[in-house]
């Protein structure tokens, strides 16, 4: 799904990692594809997905609390929310690009939640 990001913050060290807004939820991410410099303070358009590098493990859980929640200082990321076929609603729309949820059809439109190694944000062309 296609989201306007409020750039909050770039990381001089990292060049990819990135700081967004979307919709009130503020995230870092590593931004894989940027076609255009970027800077704090301006909203881009954007696609928001997640990068998995071991394996994905999806559970039910009874609380349907839609969030992405950082694990401590790291770039892991536990997204809680209800399962789609091909996303996670969690409070923004998440996409499943290398087709993990496929894996959980007991679980489409479900309360879940599962850890991500990071967020991984698409700059769209303005």
């Amino acid at each position: 799904m296609r989201y306007i990001a409020l750039v909050k913050g770039l990381d001089p060290h990292i060049e990819e990692e990135v700081t967004l807004e979307v919709q009130g939820i503020e995230f870092t991410g590593f931004a894989f594809i940027c076609p255009y410099e970027i800077e704090v303070g301006k909203e881009y358009p954007v696609t928001i997905g997640f990068m998995i590098l071991d394996g994905l493990e999806i559970r039910e859980i009874c609380n349907s609390k839609k969030e992405l929640k950082r694990i401590g200082t790291s770039y892991n990321y536990y997204i809680r929310g209800i399962l789609n076929e091909d996303s996670i609603d969690a409070g923004i729309v998440i996409s499943d690009d290398d087709e993990y949820f496929a894996n959980y059809p007991d679980l489409i439109g479900k309360a879940v939640e599962f850890q991500v190694d990071r967020i991984s944000v698409e700059f769209l062309k303005i």
